[in-house]
């Protein structure tokens, strides 16, 4: 498991490099001093894309070194240690969409939030901040004013200023996920029971019968109802990716479409895809500083069956595609985006989602009793030793529950 220990292989060896410049600092300081006022590029081709007013390397180390003696060696040490170890713990707001992938994705998260003791925002509302109201302070749950917190992962309707402004004062990554709008809203149909919502006869398959209302009846509906009923089916019907994000899901002109995805593409920095969930998790890795056994993962709330909801599979897409442009449009552009970053990666990206896979595969085999495995010993210790919890537990654990379970440690801590 070489690859688990290479970031604190290197953390020792740069520790130990800067002991032994220490006691060469005259000779370093002379050095620096001489290159110091050198062409910028000269230091390295990636200063070339700094701007004037970024320091160059020598300028940097100059300005390091000058403050470095035998004597504050050891402080020194602990504070780059400390740095590279912060460096892993980003502050995550995780906006979790509907029928996406997003509650596998949730558990992720909440077990590097235990592991790592960070603070989470809760909801007031059970397992949502009042869904599907739009994201605002009052919904925290057990909250004070000028709490901050380092992750959010609940279901949400994204309001981004609301949203940072109650996270640590340090860098914030904004994630979600989406999903190739047929199959999601085939799945969100069946999930919601559109049927009972709808008044649907059952005369012919789900979203066939569905698509027979009259589209003006149907916005008519859905522009009148208080969105809170119908348990997220009428909130969800049309555009529900564009819903959770925080859109106008009835507004689909050419420019409104435009301005949604330049938003999205401003506010988040990174769009996870569920039909590629092993490359998403690595992405995931990848922009938060992770470890690969942090993404370790078991499908949640995936239907255990799929209702035959059509006749013509085709002119349902279609269909679909239609009624949620919003929605199509966002998916084909983040769908780009998604594959660019992929082959913007790491040259080692593949090799990363197939050891990823094994890491799956063992574990699972391992919370199934079916396998026990060194590799998934390894994961399971490491989680135990820093938790006191089996990581099979937490990995199985559903959203809800372990929402319940951060929210009786933050009463527990708040009543001491």
């Amino acid at each position: 498991m070489h690859f688990l220990t290479k970031r604190r292989k290197l953390a020792i060896y740069f520790i130990t490099s800067i002991s032994i410049i220490v006691f060469f600092k005259d000779k370093v300081m002379d050095l620096l001093k001489r290159n110091k006022n050198e062409k910028k590029c000269k230091d390295s081709e990636l200063d070339c894309k700094f701007t004037n007013s970024t320091p160059n390397c020598s300028t940097l180390l100059y300005q390091i070194f000058q403050n470095i003696t035998p004597g504050n060696l050891k402080a020194f040490n602990s504070g780059i240690k400390e740095n590279l170890e912060e460096s892993f713990y980003k502050n995550v707001i995780f906006l979790k969409t509907h029928k996406t992938g997003s509650s596998t994705v949730t558990n992720i998260i909440q077990r590097y939030a235990k592991l790592h003791h960070l603070k989470a925002a809760l909801p007031l509302c059970y397992h949502r901040f009042c869904y599907p109201n739009k994201f605002k302070e009052a919904y925290l749950y057990e909250h004070k004013k000028g709490d901050t917190y380092n992750v959010i992962f609940n279901h949400a309707v994204f309001h981004k200023e609301n949203m940072k402004k109650l996270m640590n004062p340090q860098s914030t990554k904004i994630i979600t996920i989406i999903r190739e709008p047929y199959s999601q809203f085939d799945s969100i149909a069946q999930y919601l029971n559109f049927k009972k919502h709808y008044n649907l006869s059952g005369n012919l398959p789900l979203l066939d019968e569905f698509f027979e209302l009259p589209e003006q009846y149907l916005k008519k509906i859905l522009q009148t109802v208080d969105l809170r009923d119908g348990e997220g089916s009428f909130a969800l019907v049309k555009n529900p990716n564009a819903f959770d994000l925080g859109f106008d899901v009835w507004n689909e002109t050419d420019e409104y479409i435009k301005s949604v995805l330049t938003s999205i593409t401003r506010d988040f920095d990174l769009v996870m895809i569920m039909e590629y969930m092993e490359e998403s998790l690595i992405l995931l890795k990848n922009e938060l500083n992770w470890k690969l056994e942090d993404v370790v993962f078991k499908v949640h709330n995936a239907r255990t069956y799929k209702e035959n909801n059509t006749i013509n599979v085709e002119n349902l897409r279609k269909k679909i595609l239609n009624w949620s442009k919003l929605d199509t449009a966002i998916y084909n552009q983040f769908n780009k985006t998604f594959w660019a970053k992929v082959n913007n990666s790491a040259p080692n990206f593949y090799e990363e989602v197939d050891k990823l896979k094994i890491l799956n595969y063992n574990l699972v085999n391992h919370c199934r009793r079916i396998k026990v495995t060194a590799v998934s010993s390894s994961l399971t210790r490491k989680y135990y030793d820093k938790t006191k919890t089996n990581l099979c537990t937490d990995v199985m654990k559903e959203e809800i529950p372990f929402t319940m379970w951060f929210k009786k440690m933050r009463h527990l801590k708040q009543n001491k």
